[in-house]
């Protein structure tokens, strides 16, 4: 189908999938076609996918497609899947301003700093004051989250108005920040929506996620009754059960240290900021060891089995000031990320056998979402009345049945996952078009895409080990010296000889019997090396090992 519309929407990141999020909104037709960015987000690696990545960002090429043309990049919230790529994207994004309310605005001044970006694009914004992009006039409403400042916005272009929710959920007493404004989305709808962008995280889920406050009898009860230091862990972004947990600790008699830089950032942001006002006292970490276990309470960045956090380095008592031992507690106050559960449970696990004892969600109510279950998402749609749902934030199954309960609530529903570009302002929305979209991996300091192979090779030797071999032949192709060989990743006697000395008989025997013609090429050379060590690797070990082959050719005077 041509696209002959003039307002469209298209995800990169974050439909079809958990994190990563990026969205852009068009208008105008499409060779002329002006556009906005919200969000810039970020997932994690795993060692199944993309083994020695740390971090995962949407590719953007479709962005430096555009241009000039992208006039502004809005941001919802703080959270690292919808900010963290801000920094390292920005040279390939370029956009005129990023836009984000005050705390948002600080954490995203931080990270192009970081980078080595310019700060003065960073354009800081007031609750409810439009900000101007080309034909686009851009609301932020304050939600309630699990981090200061989240919103959402409502995108006014001339081809109708467009609501994106960000995340968020309805906690009518919010620890921070103000609650949500039910009333004003009421008047909104009542001035008419065209189309609703909204999140799906927790559409499978009945009824309501719960507010902050009622978690803190339960938190009081298995506090009081640790005998020796508890710890807690959640998102370092989570401000406000931060606060929550160091409140109720500092009730329960107990003094509070923070274990983790990044937690230690996004408190001191959001007191610089006024997202946060007051906090319990924080013992220095020289002060530490003077206070008994007894009395400690720990809050600890490392919630999901992250590698290099603070928890992980005290699982495996690698941690500088803090040591947790038998007869303590630690408590995860937090959700696990789909596919991180491998990584949780281990960490669960070291700390188990050390005799340290895990209370989890799943064992007591230490936590709740910050996203809102279906009677929440309902309630958005009974007060916006959009006439179109595009769902976002969320897996595949969760944008499909949030599509079917969008038709029920009274808007004609599209199921559009990464790539595809939606058109909005047609008779009913239709999928127009397709975008490439794909990956980008952060691979140390550098950005390395998904088909530049780094992570498909990496993967391949994993999977099926490596062979180097060095070859030191005269003009004529006669060995000068034994093929060098080095195996990595196989078994040294798969049966009972050598891996590395059958490889290297059976090149020297190839090289001996070859033609005159094939060894006078380089090329031929290494493809016959190649085959061979391939060959017999998979003979004893049935693996055909990643080879690597290096020919060094002697020429006579």
């Amino acid at each position: 189908m041509a696209d002959t519309a003039n307002l469209v929407y298209v995800a990169l990141g974050g439909a079809g999938e958990i994190g990563m999020n990026m969205y852009l909104y068009g208008f105008g037709p499409v060779k002329d076609r002006r556009w906005i960015m919200v969000d810039c987000g970020v997932s994690f690696g795993d060692m199944d996918s993309a083994p020695g990545v740390d971090l995962v960002m949407p590719d953007v090429s479709f962005v430096q497609e555009i241009g000039d043309r992208l006039e502004a990049v809005f941001i919802t919230h703080a959270h690292e899947d919808h900010v963290g790529a801000i920094g390292r994207l920005w040279p390939r994004i370029k956009a005129k301003f990023i836009a984000a309310p005050r705390f948002t605005a600080e954490i995203i001044r931080r990270k192009m700093q970081e980078a080595g970006q310019p700060t003065q694009v960073v354009k800081t914004v007031k609750w409810d004051s439009p900000v101007e992009a080309g034909p686009f006039r851009v609301t932020f409403l304050p939600v309630t989250h699990s981090i200061p400042d989240p919103a959402m916005l409502v995108i006014d272009t001339p081809g109708g108005r467009l609501v994106h929710t960000g995340d968020f959920k309805l906690d009518p007493d919010p620890v921070i920040g103000e609650p949500t404004d039910m009333e004003r989305l009421k008047r909104i709808g009542d001035e008419g929506v065209l189309a609703l962008m909204c999140d799906s995280t927790n559409i499978f889920e009945e009824g309501e996620s719960g507010g902050e406050q009622p978690l803190r009898p339960h938190l009081k009860r298995i506090i009081t009754g640790a005998k020796g230091a508890v710890a807690a862990t959640t998102f370092a972004s989570n401000v406000g059960r931060l606060k929550t947990l160091a409140e109720v600790a500092t009730e329960c008699g107990r003094s509070v240290a923070l274990a983790g830089r990044a937690m230690s950032r996004m408190i001191e942001t959001a007191l610089e900021t006024g997202a946060l006002k007051g906090f319990p006292p924080i013992v220095p970490e020289d002060r530490i060891r003077d206070i008994p276990a007894e009395n400690l309470f720990y809050l600890i960045t490392g919630s999901q089995g992250e590698g290099r956090a603070a928890l992980a380095r005290i699982a495996d008592g690698s941690h500088p000031t803090v040591k947790l031992k038998a007869g303590d507690l630690v408590i995860f106050s937090s959700k696990t990320i789909p596919g991180n559960e491998k990584g949780v449970y281990g960490l669960y696990n070291r700390l188990s056998e050390q005799g340290i004892e895990v209370i989890d969600d799943d064992m007591e109510p230490v936590h709740v979402s910050g996203h809102g279950r279906r009677e929440e998402i309902e309630k958005i749609y009974r007060a916006l009345r959009p006439q179109v749902a595009a769902p976002i934030h969320g897996e595949h199954r969760h944008l499909v049945e949030h599509a079917g309960l969008a038709k029920d609530w009274g808007a004609a529903s599209i199921v559009a996952p990464n790539g595809s570009m939606v058109a909005l302002d047609l008779n009913k929305p239709k999928i127009v078009s397709h975008v490439e979209t794909g990956k980008l991996f952060l691979d140390g300091e550098v950005l390395v895409g998904a088909l530049d192979g780094v992570i498909r090779d990496r993967l391949k030797m994993a999977r099926q080990g490596h062979v180097a071999v060095s070859v030191v032949i005269d003009e004529d192709g006669e060995l000068f010296a034994d093929p060098q060989v080095k195996v990595t990743g196989a078994p040294v006697k798969p049966r009972g000889e050598a891996l590395d000395a059958l490889i290297s008989d059976r090149i020297d025997h190839a090289i001996s019997t070859a033609s005159k013609r094939e060894l006078r090429s380089d090329d031929k050379v290494q493809e016959l090396v190649e085959r061979v060590a391939r060959r017999a690797a998979h003979e004893v070990w049935g693996k055909k090992p990643v080879t690597s082959v290096m020919v060094t050719r002697l020429e006579s005077e």
